[in-house]
């Protein structure tokens, strides 16, 4: 295999992916998570890029397209081809309230 590409959602999260990086790295390869969908998920790319040393040099970033969200660290933006990593609670960002006010509950 040349690029070893566990997805975030549908593989099992950051602990699986982090797992199969690992075995990459003992091989020699890089890491380039796939990003299933959008909402949120463009967080979890770039939070997992962050942490995860054989990361490759090019990685999937669709950025927020559905959820509005505010951030005091981060443009969520590439800027000279990087972006940066939000800090904070959580993936590091706010939904902003307007959206939420407008969301249905949903009965399980």
């Amino acid at each position: 295999m040349d690029v070893v590409q566990p997805d975030l959602h549908y593989y099992g999260g950051f602990v699986r992916s982090t797992r199969v990086a690992r075995m990459a790295a003992a091989a020699g390869l890089v890491v380039v998570p796939h990003m299933s969908g959008g909402s949120l998920g463009y967080l979890e790319v770039v939070h997992f890029a962050s942490f995860t040393p054989n990361i490759g040099p090019f990685q999937e970033f669709k950025g927020n397209a559905d959820i509005p969200v505010e951030c005091d660290s981060s443009s969520l933006k590439a800027e000279k081809g990087m972006v940066r990593c939000p800090s904070g609670v959580g993936f590091g960002v706010r939904i902003e309230k307007s959206f939420l006010e407008g969301a249905k509950r949903v009965s399980v």
